[in-house]
């Protein structure tokens, strides 16, 4: 990252210069200017040298305790590159890539939680999405047939070119989105390292995701240190809601594939067929029928009402539950599978019992701790996996829910924030040499610009409010 680091100190060095021609503001913009970038190591993060734990990927054929693997088909793993992955970190957390840029992907998705978000339903660009953000922790291997709640998709670049695209989650113009990215001082080297060329597409882009969300693995769990010592460091307690699981949950929670009868022991593959047409029982929990949302029923109307079973690693990390968001503890989850499962088509097969299992309240209790067994904060705390934009930035708190729309500059461009209406908000506009082209104030919430008023190029726009700033580029073409 060296050229970076030079084109960042240049960028400051003009923006100084320029500076006699600004007011004493400008020279806020050069610590922005400075730190814009992400902060990557010289050395990418290793993201490639996963191991999968012998218990995950050879599982004995006799095993029949706890949360049990049904193998995994390795020709579906992903062979992951520390450069593909570090590009991959940089735009997950970058808001260049959503319409406003006020939005990335780790906005839904937090590490802390596991990359799950901690709202029922998330922030859309227009409103609410309408399901719940689902936790990205071990997609690369984990029931990966198919992805989404509805299951719609069976690929996962295609599972992540949905939200990028969808109006109401990112909502990006990926042709608008690249030019943006091909404007910075740190994207075209990123792609080289990456692909041994500056070129940004669409597919790269996507690519890049891919590698740094199949790196997101919890295989640093309690259970997995126990899994190959018989679990002797398990408590009591644990060990009974090992026995509890097995017996109760393994038919549908399963790990590296949904397989309830054992019929494929190196993962399923059924010439690419997704198991919700071989075990549709399995993907039913018995939630009332919500008649706005029908689940799975997307892809036909049999399967009305069944959706996707997440992975349970890393669970207690990742409410609220459920599509809906409806539950907000695994005390909650684990009463319901006990005694408010709702009679349908499904539960006449057996998995889930109408009514539930009728667990003991100490059954319970062993159930919640053995899934908290599960849980691994190597995945939640390391900085491979971190924003590289909030390490070592400014301290400034922002100015409140700016946007700039539309950016590239359509005939205007309209910039809005919160405002008190009692505040002076500073409208600071420059170019890329820290010339001042605008300073205005205005009590109003919104300020308009006209294209006619600027050159092709890229502009920065500085808003102030007392001691708030936020700074964003805008493109005009």
């Amino acid at each position: 990252m060296k050229r970076i680091l030079l084109v960042s100190i240049s960028l400051a060095v003009m923006a100084l210069i320029f500076s006699n021609f600004a007011d004493s503001s400008q020279s806020s913009y050069v610590f922005t200017a400075v730190n814009e970038g992400p902060k990557l190591p010289s050395t990418p993060f290793n993201y490639k040298d996963i191991e999968i734990p012998d218990h995950i990927s050879n599982p004995s054929a006799d095993d029949t305790l706890g949360y049990g693997s049904t193998g995994i088909n390795h020709a579906r793993v992903l062979d992951i590159e520390d450069d593909v992955a570090t590009l991959g970190r940089v735009l997950f957390y970058d808001v260049k890539l959503s319409a406003l840029e006020d939005i990335s992907c780790g906005s839904c998705h937090d590490q802390k939680l596991s990359f799950a978000d901690s709202k029922s339903f998330s922030e859309g660009v227009i409103s609410p999405t309408k399901r719940n953000s689902m936790h990205l922790n071990d997609l690369f291997w984990s029931n990966k047939e198919h992805f989404l709640w509805d299951m719609k998709e069976t690929d996962l670049h295609e599972m992540i070119r949905l939200p990028l695209k969808d109006e109401n989650e990112i909502g990006a113009n990926l042709t608008d989105i690249i030019e943006k990215l091909s404007e910075t001082n740190y994207y075209p080297e990123l792609f080289q390292n990456a692909y041994n060329t500056s070129i940004i597409t669409e597919d790269k882009i996507i690519n890049a995701l891919v590698h740094f969300i199949s790196s997101m693995v919890t295989f640093e769990s309690k259970f997995d240190k126990e899994a190959s010592n018989d679990f002797e460091g398990f408590t009591d307690t644990e060990k009974l809601g090992l026995n509890l699981f097995s017996e109760n949950c393994t038919s549908c929670h399963s790990q590296g594939g949904h397989d309830p009868h054992g019929m494929f022991p190196n993962g399923f593959d059924f010439n690419g067929e997704s198991p919700l047409f071989f075990f549709p029982d399995i993907f039913n929990n018995g939630l009332p029928e919500d008649p706005d949302d029908i689940g799975a029923g997307v892809l036909d109307p049999f399967f009305n009402h069944l959706f996707k079973i997440p992975t349970l690693r890393n669970i207690e990390l990742t409410a609220p539950y459920m599509h809906d968001g409806r539950f907000n503890s695994l005390d909650e989850v684990i009463e319901h599978y006990s005694s408010e499962v709702i009679e349908n088509k499904w539960t006449e097969n057996g998995f889930i019992p109408a009514g539930g299992f009728q667990f003991t309240e100490e059954e319970k209790g062993a159930l919640k701790s053995f899934l908290m067994t599960l849980t691994d904060h190597n995945l939640t705390t390391h900085e491979m996996w971190s924003d590289p934009f909030k390490i070592g930035t400014s301290t400034n708190e922002p100015v409140e829910n700016l946007v700039v729309r539309p950016n590239p500059m359509a005939d205007q461009s309209l910039i809005e924030f919160d405002s008190n209406g009692n505040t002076p908000t500073t409208i600071h506009i420059m170019n890329i040499s820290g010339q001042t082209i605008k300073l205005e104030n205005t009590l109003s919430n919104q300020y308009t610009l006209n294209k006619g008023d600027f050159e092709s190029g890229t502009y920065i726009i500085e808003i102030i409010q007392a001691d708030k700033k936020s700074v964003q580029k805008l493109i005009v073409r």
